[in-house]
This record gives C-alpha cells, structure tokens and sequence, in this order.
C-alpha cells in the first residue's frame, strides 16, 4: 500500500466511469488541469467526485472479467480450495488504495477551499463513503490494514508504519460512514439526470452491512479455534481497540436502525422490491437491458421500473457497455450455479422445507413436496427463486444472443419460453426436432464422467438479442432485498435468536411474498424439524430443529446466490472452514427417474438415459442404504477441499512487506 501511495502523485482525473443513469454517465470529463488550478469551484468539486466511482461490477478491479458469482463456495458447487501460496504482488490491495488516494485528494482539497464550504456538502460526503467502501473492500480480504485518512508523501510516517488491527480500521469505516450520511442526499431528492449517484439511503445501508459483519465476526470468529488478529508485531495486524469502539451489542443495534431506516424510507415509494414480470419477477431483476428496443424480458420491462436497486454499478450499450460475455459465460455455467445443498435449501411454497419432522425421529415429505422420482417432481410448488433461475426439464428458456453455439435470444413480447418442440414417436433421423433450439429432449446422464451435482443456473443470464460485449444490465451492489436480510438478522442476533412477527413482516417476508413462499413466522416453525438438513461437519443429511437464525441465514442465501456475498458470510459466521471442506454429494440417481427412463435425442434415441457401466459418475454414487443420501452422486472428495481457519483471512502480498518492513504477514501464511 505505502509503494502504491507513493507512485500515485495525483488523482486521476478521467471520465467518470461509475454509477448514474445515461444522463449521468454521459457526464463531462474532468478538466485537464492540475491540482493547483483545479478544486477551486463547487462544479470542480462535484467532477472530482464523480471520478471516485471506482467500483467493481461485471468486471473487476483489475479490469477481468467478474463472474464468479459464489463459485468454490458451498452454494454454488466446491472443486477445490484451499492451499494457496503467498503471491508476489495482489492486485486487490493496490487498487483499492489508489482509489483511497484520490478520495483524500478531495477531503484535503475541501479543508482549503475558502468559499462556502456547504456547497461542497455532497462531494465531500461521497468522498467519505467512497473511502469508507474501500477499506471495507480491504477489511474483508486481509483484516487489520494501514488506514490511510490523508495524502501521504515519501516522508510521512504512514509509508513505513505498520498495519491498523481490524477494530482500528472497523471503527474508521464506520466513523465515514456516519460523516457521510447527513451530507448526502436523499434518494427522493436526486433529480433524474443524476440517479445512480451515492444516497443517503445507499451510506445507511451500506454501513447496516458494515456492522452487521463486524458484530457477528467478532461474535463467532473467535470460537474457530484460530488466531486471527495475531499479535500486531511479529504476526497479523493485532488487537487494539480504539476508545468508545462500539460493543457486539451496539453494533448491531445500530445495524437495526440504519436497515430500519431504509427500509421506513422504502415503504413510502422511494425503493421497492422489482415484481414486474409475475412469478419471474426475481429472476428478470438481473438481465434489465431494454435500450433499443432490445426486449430483456416477456412483458418487456425494462430498466426505469427499477426501484429495488439502492446503488448499483450502471451500463449503456451506448455509453458504458457491460464488456464481457456475460449470455456466454452463464449458458455454460460459469456463472451463478446452484449447487444441490442450496437446491435443497429452497422451501415449498407454504415456507417450510421439503422434509419435515414434527417429532424429531420420523422424517416425512413436506405436504407440498412431491419428491424426485420423476424429473419435474422437486419443481413443483417450490420458490420462485429457484424455480425461476434455474433449467427446469420440460421448458426450454431464451438464450441471449451473446451464447454463439446456444443462440436463441427473445424476439416476441408476451412469452416467457419458446414453444416446446418434441421428437417424433418412433425415432425418424430426419426429425426436423433434432436441429430445433426448443426441442425438449429427456434429461439423461450420458455422458462420460458425468457429475449431476448442481443446477445450473440462469441468474444475470441476458435473453435479447444484444450481441456478446454489448450487453449491458446493471450490476447490483446494494439492493432492497439485502436491507431486509440486514435487518432481519440483527434483529434476530439482539434477541439471542428470538424475532418477533413484527420485524419478520417489516423486512424478509416481503422477499418471500415475492418468491411466493408463505410468511415465515414464530408459529410456523415451531415444534417442527427440518429433515432435510445438511450436516457440513457430519458430511450428512440430518434432522434439526428449526430455529429462526437457521431461517433468516436460509433467506439470506436463496435471496442473494451469486452476488458475491457467501464466502463473506460464512467467515463472519465461523463455519467457512466447515462448509467448504468435507465430501459433498451431489443430486439423486437412485429412485428416480433416471433409473427407468430412455433418451429421445438422436444420439441417444431409444437408450436408457443411465447406463453406469459405459458413462460413470466422476466420483461415483453414494451408497449408504441407511443414509438420508442413498444413491446421490458423490460431488466431491474431502482430498480436494482444504480451506482452512488460515483462508479466512488473505495473505498481504510479499512485495508490499518487502517495501514496507513494519508490515507483518497474517497468521498461517
């Protein structure tokens, strides 16, 4: 960070690149001057400010694409992890910093500046969230950092010191924060040329998320029986608390009321959750992409009626393309996957999961779950959050026109699928089916070494005609649906896992009324257990009482799979390093229909659609008569999953200790 802040002399002053509808992206660039003759009007200040949107969206800092989307994470499907190496150099630290550089070039510039200072209100207060998100960005990777609060020179002390404890840099995220909120705007009060732009309601939300991870780190890290913090001399960046550092307690009650706040804020129209496309009003939130009369969903919606995104990374076919090939990448599943544990995880429509015990001993099939003996059974009467954003077998779904080999993008208003198409009963080689795109073909596993251990998934997926590079939804940062979670597990974690009806319909059961899952509530859980429980330490399934904690982290993960958030909060939970190691099974073979079906594509036409002896599972199928998980495919072997207690925290790349020897390395590495 010093070498970094020491090669950056001056902001960089180039077109904004960040945030803001067409109007605003299609902003001035900033003046060619220097420092000296720049910052002298408010105008100049807002420019400056306008270039602090360095933000990552679909791609990332270091300018690649960004779609791994929860991948190696335990709802999206684990290969490997674990055993890294220390890396020379770590692109995720120097670029946040040169981001907090040009963030202080302004607060530094603001303090000299000799006319009304209240002019400079909002530049100033998104200068302090912007500097706020970047040690936030830094925080969650490496722990305790250098805090840099000024424009440091070669000569400052800062350029050889060592690093801040987590608490000191915890402390000064939030102090921004809060500086941040009064001078912000109000979302309601942004004009339309300007949306897109930082709001008070975006720092408030954002700094409910702030707390909410540092209270619950602080509250269950600790029981990992690992020293992270280390002891700031000789190993990780230490433990000192800065005075009047906010308590576990205090943290998240303050979480409670910013998220309170939002969402207060929300129910009088300002933001709203996105249910503009019936049942598949969640699944087309993340492919809005209407300029040009390109037609991103089936009732043609486009991004106006957006009200859910809080802040958000904006993009213009025009203006700002998204620059990756986002239809591509996700009809190959290099997206956002659902592997089976959060496929599982997913209720019935009456709120409760598919296995169910009122005893705790016999297991039973929820009323509404039908099962997996036949290919459609587990879909019916499931959340629309899965439903929606996955392949189900008897409909084919659009494919943007970004997926060369899978085109099949959109063109007609009005229908959700293509009309299906199905092969000719008895086998004809000419069938015309053979080469539709809307064929419905039998799942079937032929093929060799083939997996069966996740579905995939159609989140963010494109399904116009835009071309690849081209496509250009906006990329969610903070949304609506996130406050609600927020909230909701505060809440929860200030009763000591006891929440009330109330606050229950005030934040998460909006998100289900979406998705089209009956409330949760105090009644519907109680003296019941979820039989379909998967056991990360046992590496089983089991039956568990159902709790409220184990509910609200439920709606957390069916809400925001493939945002970015998992690995994140399974480390500020303490159980990463239970949840990405051990054997992972994947979806049934046994008792289904696999076992009695025959394909009807051409190549296949007339065969069963498993034949183990020609075909075998990667792994194999697991067999355990006596298990819950009887006959499922084996996703992975522990020998490949090696995250450790060590992984919660990333290592400080090795040329920044070189240049910087107070710099000490995080514990493990």
């Amino acid at each position: 960070m010093k070498y970094i802040d020491i090669k950056i002399v001056t902001m960089l002053l180039a077109i904004m690149v960040y945030a803001g509808c067409s109007d605003f992206l299609d902003k001035e660039p900033l003046s060619s001057g220097t420092e000296a003759i720049f910052y002298k009007t408010p105008e100049q200040f807002v420019q400056a400010a306008n270039a602090l949107y360095n933000l990552e969206g679909w791609k990332n800092y270091d300018n690649k694409e960004s779609l791994r989307m929860d991948q190696g994470t335990d709802i999206a499907g684990l290969s490997s992890n674990g055993g890294a190496s220390v890396g020379e150099t770590d692109w995720r630290w120097d670029k946040p910093y040169s981001f907090i550089r040009g963030c202080n070039i302004l607060l530094q510039k603001a303090e000299e500046y000799t006319g009304n200072k209240e002019d400079l209100n909002v530049s100033v207060g998104t200068a302090y969230f912007f500097r706020a998100w970047q040690h936030f960005y830094l925080l969650q990777l490496f722990g305790g950092v250098p805090i840099v609060d000024h424009v440091p020179d070669v000569n400052d002390p800062v350029v050889q010191g060592p690093r801040n404890s987590r608490y000191e840099v915890a402390n000064f995220i939030i102090n921004d924060l809060r500086t941040a909120i009064p001078l912000l705007p109000k979302e309601s009060t942004i004009p339309a040329s300007d949306k897109g732009k930082v709001s008070q309601e975006a720092a408030k939300a954002f700094l409910s998320r702030v707390l909410l991870y540092e209270a619950t780190w602080e509250k269950y890290v600790p029981g990992i029986g690992y020293e992270l913090d280390g002891d700031g001399g000789s190993i990780g960046a230490g433990v000192v608390k800065p005075s009047g550092y906010p308590s576990v307690q205090e943290m998240l009650t303050e979480a409670k009321k910013w998220s309170g706040e939002v969402i207060t804020e929300a129910e009088k129209g300002t933001f709203e959750l996105w249910n503009e496309c019936d049942t598949l009003s969640y699944y087309y939130l993340f492919s809005l992409d209407d300029k040009g009369g390109n037609i991103s969903n089936f009732l043609n919606k486009g991004k106006a009626t957006n009200k859910e995104y809080i802040f958000s990374v904006k993009y213009d076919p025009d203006l700002r393309r998204g620059d990756v090939a986002l239809t591509t990448a996700i009809s190959r599943w290099a997206g956002s996957n659902i592997s089976t544990y959060l496929g599982e995880m997913f209720l019935c429509r009456n709120g409760l999961p598919i296995f169910i015990s009122r005893d705790g001993v016999t297991r039973e099939k929820n009323p509404e779950f039908l099962g997996f003996a036949h290919f459609m059974d587990e879909f019916h009467n499931r959340d629309y959050r899965f439903i929606g954003s996955t392949h189900v077998p008897d409909r084919k779904t659009w494919t943007g026109a970004g997926a060369a080999e899978n085109q099949f993008p959109n063109t007609t208003v009005g229908k959700p699928y293509p009309d299906p198409v199905y092969p000719k009963y008895p086998y004809d080689p000419s069938d015309p089916a053979f080469s539709d795109r809307a064929t419905i073909y039998t799942p079937n596993l032929l093929t060799a070494n083939f997996t069966h251990n996740a579905y995939g998934s159609r989140k963010f997926m494109p399904e116009g005609t835009r071309n690849t590079y081209y496509e250009s939804p906006d990329y969610p940062l903070i949304r609506l649906a996130e406050v609600h979670l927020i909230y909701a597990e505060a809440a929860v974690e200030l009763g000591n896992g006891v929440i009330s009806d109330v606050d229950l319909n005030f934040s998460i059961n909006k998100n289900r009324t979406r998705a089209r899952v009956a409330p949760l509530t105090n009644a519907l859980i109680a003296d019941l257990w979820d039989a379909g429980y998967w056991d990360h330490e046992q590496n089983k399934t089991i039956i568990k009482k159902m709790n409220m904690l184990d509910e609200i982290r439920r709606e957390r993960a069916c809400e925001l799979f493939g945002e970015g958030f998992r690995e994140n909060d399974l480390k500020r939970w303490g159980i990463a390093h239970i949840n990405l190691r051990g054997q992972k099974l994947g979806r049934f073979v046994y008792g289904t229909e696999y076992m009695t079906a025959t394909a009807n594509d051409a190549k296949h036409y007339g065969e069963p659609v498993y034949q183990p002896d020609r075909y075998p599972s990667y792994y194999g199928i697991y067999e355990n008569s006596s298990s819950f998980d009887h006959g499922r495919t084996i996703a992975n072997l522990p020998g490949n999953l090696l995250y450790s207690q060590r992984d919660y925290l990333a290592p400080v790349p090795l040329t920044q200790i070189r240049l910087n020897e107070s710099l000490t390395q995080n514990p493990g590495w």
